[in-house]
């Protein structure tokens, strides 16, 4: 099953060289970086690959109403961005054995200014936890599910038989949520075959991946799906998708609770309007100031020059967000602005903003509009799903 496991990190470089026929700036790029998440050559992915994994896990979440979830190998805990979208879920634990990393990105787990606004049918809490798979840490038994996304590829054999052993005989929650690469689809990229990441100990085909699968339900009485992420060129529908995903569902039955009541409590005051636009409007201009390209800067047919120091944000694009325009029209809007101290162009349709105001300053950098540009001359494949989630 690891036929394909390189002796050493020298191997790949060893493969890399053997590949003279290549643009050897590629092959630098390709060694060194996860393929897929970078649109290599002629595959390009739209969303990106890893979101496209987030989400396809968290539907697998809000399809089982699964209510904690615990993730295992978090890494920089970007998943958390789609987790906690799901209705249903009240608890969600990140774990990663890199203290660093999780102490850099920490700020991920804390709530938008929206979640304030738009509350939550469920309580949501949200934990990061320094641990290892192979030695749970005790709070996270009794979740309902676990997830561990393009996270096996990066454990040595007997690694992965420890996890193993703690997640599917140990901990035993209901679902388990499993991607790694398909080592099939790497015949795609440019250059030879060869594994996504450094760190990779092995990369699986579709037949070996779905052999570990049913091993897995043999020993601990589970059952799975196979499905995947990232479709393939439509050339190229034999090698599969680039992850390959596994869902393993407990055939023992859930704990059936005997009673549950829920006491009355009082509700936080609810904001005022003017409480709610105070905080979107600041994080608005903040997306709109990072995403330069979503707004019209071209001021020349109006006789108005956009300075290196500021930008021009028209009102009607503020009036595009629904967090605004639910509460206010265009002209409330003008009048909330004035009140404020925003300053207005000649014609009362742009407000200026310095560039020097940081606003993540104050609302944290989890707030990054995403974009991406599409080279001239390549083809893409959208979800559409994940695109409308995007938007």
């Amino acid at each position: 099953m690891n036929s394909k496991l390189p002796t050493d990190t020298n191997d790949l470089e060893n493969n890399e060289n053997d590949s003279a026929t290549h643009d050897a700036d590629s092959q630098k790029l390709t060694s060194t970086i996860k393929l897929e998440d970078e649109n290599i050559g002629s595959i390009r992915f739209y969303p990106p690959l890893f979101m496209q994994r987030y989400s396809f896990t968290a539907k697998v979440l809000e399809k089982h109403d699964v209510k904690w979830v615990a993730d295992l190998g978090c890494s920089e805990c970007g998943i958390v961005r789609f987790y906690r979208e799901v209705p249903s879920l009240h608890k969600i634990q990140l774990v990663d054995i890199d203290q660093p990393t999780l102490e850099f990105n920490k700020n991920l787990i804390k709530p938008r200014p929206s979640d304030y606004i738009f509350k939550r049918e469920n309580p949501l809490s949200i934990e990061i936890y320094e641990g290892s798979a192979t030695d749970l840490d005790q709070r996270i038994i009794g979740c309902d599910a676990v997830s561990m996304v393009e996270f096996i590829e990066h454990l040595y054999p007997e690694t992965l038989t420890q996890v193993e052993e703690s997640v599917f005989g140990h901990l035993h929650p209901s679902l388990v949520v499993v991607t790694t690469p398909n080592y099939e689809f790497n015949s795609l990229f440019p250059g030879e075959p060869r594994f996504r990441h450094y760190d990779h100990k092995f990369e699986w085909t579709r037949s070996e991946f779905q052999k570990w699968g049913q091993d897995i339900c043999d020993r601990y009485r589970y059952t799975v799906e196979f499905s995947g992420i990232g479709d393939p060129p439509t050339e190229s529908q034999h090698v599969g998708y680039c992850s390959q995903a596994a869902i393993f569902t407990s055939s023992f039955p859930r704990k059936i609770d005997v009673a549950e009541s829920t006491f009355p409590h009082k509700d936080k005051a609810k904001l005022t309007s003017d409480e709610i636009l105070k905080l979107e409007v600041p994080y608005t201009i903040n997306l709109l100031k990072q995403g330069r390209s979503l707004m019209d800067t071209d001021h020349s047919s109006e006789g108005e020059d956009e300075d290196e120091d500021q930008v021009l944000i028209p009102i009607s694009r503020l009036m595009n967000f629904s967090t605004i325009s639910k509460i206010v029209d265009e002209d409330s809007l003008r009048k909330f602005l004035v009140e404020n101290g925003y300053q207005f162009t000649g014609d009362q349709s742009k407000i200026i903003i310095p560039l020097e105001v940081e606003w993540n300053d104050m609302y944290g950098s989890d707030y990054e509009d995403f974009e991406t540009e599409i080279p001239a001359g390549q083809t893409i494949s959208i979800s559409t799903n994940d695109a409308q989630e995007l938007e």
